[in-house]
């Protein structure tokens, strides 16, 4: 549980946890383009997969981390490297403090 003094431990397991279920693929590859009409069998095969790894990853994030860290912002956040990042970008204010 991310509790604020333990974003670098929190990371590591949260990285853990997900790549060992196969769903880390949102945090290793960038969004695929949008589907359209047009958009090959293998086309909706990857964006699906990654959808589902940027949802199941955006909920097991969140679902680990104390309420009050959240913040706002966080819940506008739609994908899970973005919500990372933004993480780590506060806690790192936190850690140069």
């Amino acid at each position: 549980m991310l509790n604020g003094t333990n974003f670098k431990e929190w990371k590591r397991h949260v990285l853990i946890v997900l790549g060992c279920m196969d769903i880390d693929l949102a945090l290793r590859q960038e969004q695929p383009a949008p589907l359209t009409a047009d958009s090959t069998p293998d086309a909706k095969k990857d964006f699906e997969r990654w959808d589902r790894s940027n949802r199941m990853s955006l909920m097991i994030m969140k679902h680990s981390i104390l309420e009050a860290f959240r913040g706002t912002e966080s819940e506008e956040i739609t994908q899970a490297k973005s919500f990372l990042d933004e993480l780590e970008q506060r806690f790192a204010k936190n850690d140069n403090v």
